[in-house]
């Protein structure tokens, strides 16, 4: 039965529209039910990260909730997903379906590159992605830069089978710094960036990472060929604005910017992701040598869900989708609120 968004089942309470936030909240019993035991009691996250709507998730524990100097978080154990990473207000990855939304993130780009030996991995605390790219024996290092540690630690400690002992791996170097400062004032260069930060609008930290002033100087960090992979916010022809934007802001630094989805179970959204280079155009490739690909430079069973077939798959969109990625519109600008088309801050 649909919930109010405050934990109670089956009845809908009229109140003022809500603020943005997180709430958690004992989840009350049915009407005319005995009261729920200690045992039984389970816990309602209610996020209202989008101001129109509320997405429950139904936890048995909660394993950490608090703030860093960044951002608040909560990991907790749902009963529909697994365990969970939360941040402000919203959810980040879920313990049963983080294997193909890391598979699709990194995998295109470092499949499509012939030979990755240097990567950056710009946010991903839960240390997933970097996971998936340390699959390439090709890859002498792997920087991951992070800007909260504390998130990074708590990952470590709470969500093992996110990152398989990633951080130990002697190609790994972990940078606690912000990633456009990173970017800034470096001068190693890479074949492989991955983007995986938050993906609010909201003029924090995160946002500086989706600018079209960012894009132009992170391809003074690539070396010839590389190829930047990002996250692309929810994305269908229903919400696509955010993406879009990106898109957009992605062609005034990439001369080949190409869009795909997944619907991610836990997100409870169809998601967006880009492949941006110069020279990769994803219609050329086949399934066929995407599998011959895997099986030449991967342990094929070490993946989950990606083959040639579901990864050309995740391309197509419908056409009212590609009608709307072609729309003119805003860039996303350091200093410059990106606005929605209904008004509401991304």
């Amino acid at each position: 039965m649909p919930s109010n968004g405050n934990g109670v089942q089956g009845r809908v309470v009229l109140e003022a529209p809500p603020q943005p936030g997180f709430t958690l909240l004992p989840q009350l019993p049915e009407p005319a039910t005995p009261p729920p035991t200690q045992d039984s009691l389970a816990i309602d996250l209610v996020e209202r990260s989008d101001l129109f709507d509320r997405y429950t998730y139904c936890a048995s524990q909660v394993l950490h909730r608090g703030t860093t100097a960044y951002q608040s978080v909560i990991i907790a154990d749902t009963v529909n997903y697994g365990r969970a990473l939360f941040l402000d207000d919203a959810i980040q990855s879920a313990e049963d379906d983080e294997e193909v939304y890391h598979e699709l993130l990194v995998h295109p780009a470092m499949l499509a590159h012939p030979d990755p030996r240097d990567v950056l991995i710009i946010g991903g605390g839960e240390g997933a992605a970097l996971r998936e790219v340390l699959r390439y024996q090709s890859v002498r290092s792997a920087t991951m830069v992070d800007l909260d540690g504390e998130v990074v630690e708590l990952c470590r400690t709470h969500l093992p089978s996110w990152h398989c002992g990633a951080f130990e791996d002697p190609r790994t170097h972990l940078v606690i710094r912000d990633g456009r400062e990173f970017v800034e004032e470096g001068d190693h260069r890479y074949d492989v960036v991955i983007v995986d930060v938050v993906d609010m609008f909201d003029n924090g930290p995160a946002q500086a990472l989706y600018t079209r002033q960012f894009y132009q100087q992170l391809r003074r960090r690539l070396q010839p060929g590389a190829l930047v992979a990002i996250q692309g916010m929810e994305f269908s022809f229903l919400d696509h604005y955010p993406h879009a934007a990106l898109s957009r802001t992605l062609r005034t630094a990439f001369s080949e910017v190409h869009s795909y989805r997944m619907d991610i179970p836990s997100f409870l959204s169809s998601w967006g992701f880009m492949l941006a280079s110069d020279w990769c155009a994803p219609a050329q490739w086949s399934a066929a040598a995407i599998d011959q690909q895997i099986g030449r430079r991967l342990v094929p069973d070490d993946l989950q869900h990606l083959t040639g077939e579901f990864l050309m798959s995740r391309f197509s969109l419908c056409k009212a989708t590609r009608a709307l990625l072609v729309q003119s519109g805003p860039l996303l600008e350091d200093g410059v609120r990106f606005v929605s088309a209904n008004g509401a801050a991304a």
